[in-house]
């Protein structure tokens, strides 16, 4: 409704109607509005039909725009009006430009809130809520609402109102004004109200200006320099008021000055000025016919319509507009039938053959063996006579000649023309399904739900027989024999029910009941009816509404319903129009069209004139598979199977091109919206998307959206509006699934009820999803949400392949019967053969612009650098093909060699750096480019860990109850919770990224736990033994997790510990570390790695405790540090508190630093590869209850506290014992100190005699609870070794004991080597890895060799050169000799000591606390062959650990 009040559309039985509120005229803008109203504000109207909202232009009543939304009841507007200043001495007055929002307030019994003017009133004439008599004027806008003694035209509603001793009514212009598109305006109410009057006159239409308020009452009033209007107002010249357009040019002088009709005459004397039929008033040319009355007859909107495509013909006393595609296409769209009168016969084309039905069917289809025509003329009169002999895979017609396929033996439709091909058709005897009936005679099963429908179905009507009527209504009389009577002929007095009994009995009765519609007399005595629509309540009195809408289903309306009292009314989307009976929608705009992959073609059939064609041809051997097409580019895509490639083909240009190849798919679909085409790989499992634009150029473009879990994917269809997908699996267990259409969102829609569902289809305008099955035999359907399940068991479903929805049909493609059909989509009623031909269908799709309706495409503006797929909310994200990831700005993909980032974690923030993006000189001015996030919520960060897959960060606060996690769903969206939690302080966490399971060290004493993914159940895993503990690091693939302990009372000194995730196998790597710090695991999870700070060394060993080295010295004021796809990172902090950040390759000595301003708690490296390969509790939990640990092995499961462990894998509440019991280790029984080692096993395990002195192998208990038995080593003969390589002994490998598993036996090097890329460091850096003839090989450069250029070369020298070096070496080791010894003799001289004879040496020396920290301790040397006391030569590394497959077998105890 416009500001100024003119006109109000309104929603009436008869159509859609506006009220001029100034005129008090109604217009009838369309004689039939099914689609309701809920805001107006010209030149819009806006609808909702349950699904969308609609916004209409009001004047020509086309749609302008759809919006998505769902269950929407009412809609708001806000207006923002400008307002205009005019100086007095203007020329004329111009209108307001338009607003740029609109507003819809409810409606009320006063007027609207006023806005900021002010009302002044005479003393003697007060105003006060007034009746609302129309006043008899003839320039009203509704009844008269407020009474004042001067006004003359209606003043837009005031903000505030004051009583003054001033003259007439003044009002000052609003600049916001509010209106209302449910009910006219009422009534207006002034201040203090006293008298109520009545005014004949026209309604007030001027708006005067108000001066500043006056400081006495006498205070006169003065002209502004400056006037305001409202919207659709006009200044007067003089400036001193406002008046409506309305008035304008009316005949009447509304403006004292009359400057209000000034120019009129001239606006009449223009060629292009249309003068109304009444009066002078005349209107713009641009104004005549569009939609809005000008004229105060109307006459300007009298006589506007001319055919268009949309309208070319306008019948039912035009009140219906058809369609040109409408016009004599064999359906009667009108009531009067006009739209099928006057027909001619279409006129086909020279390349088209005219068949005698009337149809055009392509020159190329005459006779070619097919039956193109309904009527088959095009096969008749043909040069090629019918072949005398059948071939293969055909049946012959004895009575009428030639031969039809075999697969149309049977099938239900009469293929000979002496229909031999449906006789003597074996029946089969009492199969009908558990959805179907089975007819009295005959052997006929229909569905079950078409029994009592009232239609007879099977041949003898069976169906229909024995069954209950349908109960009468409220308005009508049940007669004895199951009739309905209306109420109005019960008790009149003649005989209406066959039985007579709707007469006699209490009809003479008077009728005296309260009945809210209708009482009648009845032979029961005086009843109360219902009018039609409604129901009679309990009560017997009152009437209830039937919501026809919910009660008949998609029975009552094909679209959209809305439920209206006593009755009800469909509506249609966009696109559609409602046919004549009210109920169902036919699609405007071009004629559908049904796309049909037939062999190597694609067919074209008109769905209304039957016209076909062959759209694009391939050649013979190669088969069309799937197809789908796109509108905005004018192209057909199509899988072909022969060259196993996706190919496309222009409908207009006939030019072609290849999408992508080497790929097979059973459906592919296009996403007209996110422009990408998808499609299935069933024997892969994997849904995958390329862009439309792709073009074939030798690299695969798509992407994988989806991997994994899905079981054969079959049929798929799109849903862009939405952003979701969906998609049929056929596998073990066939189900319907749904997912956004990036994948990152999946649900089981159905799962029930399904046998093969081949085919899918989506009918949008119903929200329903429909499949074909092709082992149940059935058509199903069901709402979008999984509910309102139907299925439809029927005969002819046998081998469907595609589906499509179109209208109120169902059309899919028969392979099995060579066939395209169509049955109606909601009953399954009234199958239809539409083509027939040699060939099996495959892909089928429907073509209509309004079936793939535009909307806004939010990857337009994501900047995406090659794909983006649609997500649920609208949204879009990016992709990357196979080869390349996504960076940290969610947009751009990096090939994954440069995907590896670090993460630098300081108090309350986390930085990514990419490690491309460091710097390669030192001394670079800050942190590289980079992305922070900072942690608001956290206090002080202590540990953190990484899920690459998942984008997930964990991580630990000083002072926090818990490990939290931060899902980063994208850099700008995060998602908190808390992961698990914990009592202590976290001092070091480290994530299973192939279980879940996370691992941490926490509190004091410390202790080493786990907890589960989702953090259901937890325990603790080791608490023996652990004084200092820090720097927990895992490598899950090899199911190894190690750590640092404090050695002794000293805190500097540490030992490197590892063992198996499950706990198991724990032993010292190497003992004397000083003030360890990052430790962190390298190459293909064979070495640890670690920093020294008081050494200020980065070191490495192997997880066998050999091959020890330095990889860096002389790293001074060294704090944290880690290690990662080649590349060392650490920082160091100096005296003035200053820190740098130093990177560097592995394999080079050189290195960079940039500064860091924020100090440092952590810093890891990951990349795309970091966080591969499996364990053994990878999938599936590893069938565990509680929690699943790894180990080199297999897995173990152990259970939470409380809860004992159950044949292995599950997990029951444990035993309580009361005091003085205590209880089993099994946690199933009790018992007393007495029965503990007394030489009888009263617990069921046993371990109340296990840890007896009786007991010869000694037995300890892990922290864990668990008992492990000690392993004896005795000695075995040896492989014989190289020459050139040391060979320690093997000791055998332990078996296996109760709740026990070896920890280092594991799977071969290939499959931990192959997960993770080989580098430098595997040749100890003297060399170059690669991985040939699936073996990891090492080329060494010069001065080194063996396997691994572990080896340093010893070139031949001359003697003499030889024999003088050997002199000057021994003369050098004597004199340095002589000297230690003298030294050595003056100390022990100088002390008192007489112990002092032992070997000092760095690492096997006994000594004091005191005096070892007193000792200035000297670097270990770098040498591989460096004896490490942690490490016993005999020991055997397993195969997972070794360097390389020619070293020999060993193992760790």
């Amino acid at each position: 409704m416009r500001a100024g009040s003119r006109v109000l559309p309104s929603l009436c039985l008869a159509g859609l109607q506006a009220l001029s509120l100034i005129k008090r005229q109604a217009v009838t803008l369309a004689p039939s509005w099914p689609h309701g109203l809920l805001a107006a504000f010209e030149p819009y109207l806006v609808s909702a039909n349950g699904t969308a909202l609609l916004l209409w232009d009001r004047r020509t009543l086309a749609l302008v725009l759809t919006v998505p939304a769902v269950g929407v009841e009412g809609v708001v507007a806000f207006v923002g009006s400008e307002v205009q200043t005019v100086s007095p001495g203007k020329g004329s007055a111009l209108p307001l430009p338009p607003p740029v929002t609109t507003t819809r307030t409810t409606s009320s019994t006063t007027a609207a809130p006023p806005t900021t003017s002010t009302t002044r009133l005479t003393p003697s004439k007060t105003t006060t809520a007034l009746t609302t008599t129309p006043a008899p004027a003839s320039k009203a806008t509704t009844p008269t609402t407020t009474s004042q003694a001067t006004s003359t035209k209606t003043t837009p509603a005031p903000k505030t109102a004051q009583t003054t001793p001033a003259k007439t009514t003044t009002v000052r212009p609003a600049t916001t004004s509010t209106t209302t598109t449910r009910t006219l305006p009422t009534k207006t109410t002034a201040s203090q109200p006293t008298t109520t009057t009545q005014h004949p006159t026209k309604p007030s239409g001027k708006v005067l200006p108000t001066p500043p308020l006056p400081s006495s009452p006498a205070h006169t009033l003065t002209p502004v320099p400056h006037l305001s209007c409202p919207r659709m107002h006009m200044p007067c010249r003089d400036g001193t008021e406002c008046v409506a357009q309305e008035y304008v040019c009316d005949g009447e002088k509304d403006c004292a000055d009359g400057s209000d009709e000034d120019g009129c005459a001239q606006l009449c004397d223009t060629p292009e000025a249309f003068h109304c039929s009444s009066g002078a008033v005349c209107v713009r040319a641009g104004e005549r016919c569009d939609g809005v009355p000008q004229c105060p007859d109307a006459s300007d909107e009298k006589g506007c319509w001319s055919p268009t495509q949309e309208c070319a013909l306008r019948c039912d006393t035009a009140t219906r507009c058809i369609p040109q595609s409408w016009l004599c296409d064999g359906h009667a769209d009108c009531l009067d039938h006009a739209d099928e009168q006057g027909c001619v016969p279409k006129k086909c084309d020279p390349a088209e053959f005219p068949c005698r039905s009337g149809q055009c069917v392509a020159l190329s289809l005459r006779c070619d063996g097919d039956r193109d025509c309904r009527d088959g003329s095009d096969e008749e009169g043909c040069a090629v006579p019918p072949p005398l002999l059948c071939r293969p895979g055909e049946v012959g017609c004895p009575l009428s000649g030639g031969c039809v396929p075999e697969a149309w033996r049977c099938d239900g439709t009469a293929d000979c023309q002496d229909g031999t091909d449906e006789e003597g058709c074996p029946w089969e005897e009492g199969l009908c399904g558990d959805r179907q009936w089975g007819c009295s005679q005959g052997h006929e099963c229909i569905p079950e739900i078409w029994r009592c429908d009232g239609e007879s179905d099977c041949r003898d009507g069976s169906d229909e027989a024995g069954c209950q009527p349908a109960p009468c209504q409220s308005h009508e009389y049940p007669c004895g024999l199951k009739t309905c009577l209306n109420a109005s002929l019960v008790c009149d007095g003649q005989q209406d029910c066959l039985d007579g009994s709707d007469e006699g009995g209490n009809c003479s009765v008077p009728c005296q009941k309260p009945c809210a519609h209708l009482c009648h007399s009845s032979p029961q005595g005086p009843r109360c009816w219902c009018d039609p629509g409604y129901r009679l309540a309990e009560d017997g009195l009152t009437c209830m509404d039937i919501d026809e809408c919910t009660e008949l289903g998609k029975g009552a309306c094909s679209q959209t319903c809305l439920n209206a009292p006593g009755s009800y009314s469909c509506g249609c989307l966009s696109g559609y129009q409602l046919e004549p009976d009210g109920h169902l929608c036919k699609l405007t705009g071009p004629e559908p069209t049904l796309l049909v992959a037939m062999q190597s073609e694609v067919l074209s059939y008109s769905l209304r004139s039957g016209h076909e064609e062959v759209l694009l041809t391939t050649d013979k051997e190669r088969v069309v598979f799937s197809l789908d097409y796109d509108l905005m580019e004018r192209k057909v895509y199509w899988m072909d199977l022969a060259t196993e490639s996706i190919r496309w083909q222009g409908l207009d240009s006939g030019k072609k091109g290849t999408l992508v190849k080497g790929v097979r798919s059973d459906c592919i679909a296009v996403d007209w919206v996110g422009r990408n085409l998808y499609w299935t790989d069933g024997a892969a499992g994997q849904v995958l998307a390329i862009r439309l634009g792709a073009a074939w150029r030798g690299i695969p473009e798509y992407t994988v959206v989806m991997d994994g879990d899905l079981d054969q994917p079959h049929s798929l269809v799109l849903q862009p509006l939405a952003g979701l997908l969906y998609w049929s699996e056929v596998g073990s267990h066939p189900r319907l699934m749904e997912a956004t259409m990036d994948g990152s969102r999946w649900r089981v829609l159905l799962a029930q009820g399904l046998g093969w569902p081949t085919a899918l289809a989506l009918d949008l305008p119903t929200w329903r999803i429909f499949w074909l099955d092709e082992k149940m035999g059935s058509i199903g359907s069901a709402r979008l949400d999984g509910t309102s399940v139907k299925v439809l068991q029927l005969g002819w479903v046998q081998s469907p392949f595609a589906a499509a929805v179109c209208e109120g049909q169902l059309y899919w493609s028969e392979r099995k019967a060579w066939s395209v059909q169509q049955v109606d989509k909601a009953s399954g009623k009234n199958r239809t053969v539409l083509l027939k031909r040699h060939g099996q269908p495959h892909g089928l799709q429907v073509m209509h612009p309004s079936l793939r309706p535009a909307a806004h495409n939010p990857c337009a503006v994501r900047g995406c650098s090659h794909l983006c797929l649609l997500s649920s909310r609208h949204t879009g994200r990016c992709r990357c093909p196979a080869g390349l990831t996504l960076a940290a700005d969610e947009t751009s993909c990096l090939p994954l060699r440069n995907s590896a980032f670090a993460l630098l974690a300081s108090p309350a923030a986390v930085a990514q750096v990419y490690l491309k993006d460091l710097p390669t000189t030192a001394g670079s001015q800050g942190l590289p480019q980079h992305r922070a996030l900072p942690l608001a919520k956290v206090g002080r960060l202590t540990a953190i860990d990484y899920a690459v897959k998942d984008k997930s960060l964990y991580f630990a606060e000083v002072g926090g109850d818990s490990i939290g996690l931060l899902r980063l769903k994208d850099w700008g969206r995060l998602s908190w919770k808390k992961a698990v939690a914990v009592e202590g302080v976290v001092t070091s966490l480290s994530l299973d990224w192939l279980s879940g399971n996370l691992y941490w060290i926490e509190g004091q004493p410390p202790s080493i736990r786990v907890a589960a993914s989702g953090a259901q159940w937890a325990l603790v895993l080791l608490s023996k033994g652990l004084q200092g503990a820090a720097w927990l690091a895992l490598c899950p693939h090899a199911s190894t997790m190690c750590f640092v302990t404090a050695s002794g009372s000293h805190r500097v000194s540490a030992t490197v510990e590892c063992a198996a995730m499950d706990g198991t196998g724990r032993r010292p790597v190497w003992r004397r570390t000083r003030a360890p710090t990052g430790l962190a695991f390298g190459g293909a999870g064979t070495r640890l790695y670690w920093a020294e700070r008081e050494r200020g060394t980065i070191s490495s060993v192997e997880l066998d405790g050999s091959g020890f080295r330095v990889v860096r010295e002389g790293l001074h004021g060294l704090s944290l540090f880690t290690i990662g796809e080649g590349f060392l990172l650490w920082s160091t902090s100096s005296t003035n508190g200053s820190s740098k950040i130093w990177h560097s390759r592995l394999e080079r000595a050189d290195s960079w630093w940039f500064p860091m301003e924020q100090e440092l708690v952590a810093m890891r490296i990951y990349s795309q590869f970091s966080q591969e390969g499996t364990n053994g509790c990878a999938k599936n939990n590893g069938g565990c209850a509680h929690l699943c640990l790894p180990n080199p092995v297999r897995r173990l499961c152990r259970c939470s506290p409380g809860y004992h462990l159950v044949r292995g894998v599950s997990c029951t509440v444990a035993v309580p014992c009361p005091a003085p019991l205590q209880t089993c280790r099994d946690l199933q029984s009790c018992i007393s100190r007495e029965q503990v080692c007394d030489g009888h096993p009263d617990c069921l395990d046993g371990s109340d005699e296990s840890d007896c002195p009786s007991v010869e192998v000694g037995t300890q208990v892990a922290p864990s609870g668990i008992s492990h038995v000690k392993e004896e080593k005795p000695a075995i003969p040896t492989a014989t070794p190289k020459p050139w390589q040391p060979v320690p002994s093997l000791p055998p490998v332990p078996q296996p004991r109760e709740h026990e598993e070896p920890f280092l036996v594991s799977p071969s090097p290939e499959e931990v080597l192959g997960a993770i890329p080989c580098s430098s460091e595997t040749c100890n850096l003297r060399g170059d890895c690669a991985i040939e003839a699936g073996r990891v090989m090492c080329h060494c450069t010069l001065g080194y060799r063996g396997d691994y250029c572990e080896e340093a070369e010893v070139q031949p020298v001359a003697g003499p050169i030889a024999l003088g070096v050997a002199v000057l070496l021994l003369l050098a080791a004597a004199a340095v000799g002589a000297l230690a010894y003298l030294r050595r003799r003056d100390r022990r001289r100088r002390t008192s000591s007489t112990a002092s004879t032992r070997v000092l040496t760095l690492y096997h020396r006994e000594s004091d606390p005191e005096e070892e920290d007193e000792e200035e301790e000297e670097l270990p040397p770098k040498s591989d062959t460096f004896v490490n006391e942690a490490y016993d030569g005999k020991e055997e590394l397993p195969a997972l650990l070794r360097k390389g497959p020619s070293r020999p077998d060993t193992t760790l105890s």
